[in-house]
């Protein structure tokens, strides 16, 4: 009994221990994130529609943590035809490196881009 009770009480310190190690985006951190997570917006949308014009990221959750950032944000773009947005959740390296994408939801030109380009981007 005694090795699963130590047993349990390592693994519930490990777990605090790993947690620990993701922190929320310091300010400054934050900032380097947007600008990283705009040029993965693009990489992303790319695929679809060229971006031609201005980009604003909106980030709703940042961490960081061994030397990656986790963010989920919001990439408004504009296009030669018009403004679009994707919501996205994102992980890159802090030089932005090694970036891996899903986008959860897409503005309605963006959907029908996607479906013109016959490639899904949006699980929505």
């Amino acid at each position: 009994m005694i090795k699963k009770t130590l047993f349990v009480a390592a693994a519930i310190m490990g777990l605090s221990a790993a947690s620990a190690f993701a922190a929320p985006c310091s300010e400054d951190q934050e900032s380097q994130a947007g600008m990283l997570a705009a040029g993965v917006g693009k990489a992303a949308v790319s695929k679809v529609i060229a971006v031609t014009g201005k980009q604003m990221v909106n980030i709703e959750s940042c961490e960081f943590r061994a030397g990656a950032f986790q963010v989920d944000y919001k990439y408004n773009f504009l296009a030669a035809d018009g403004l679009y947005w994707v919501e996205l959740s994102a992980k890159f390296n802090s030089d932005g490196s090694g970036a891996t994408t899903k986008v959860t939801k897409s503005s309605p030109n963006m959907a029908a881009a996607e479906t013109k380009a016959g490639v899904k981007l949006a699980s929505n």
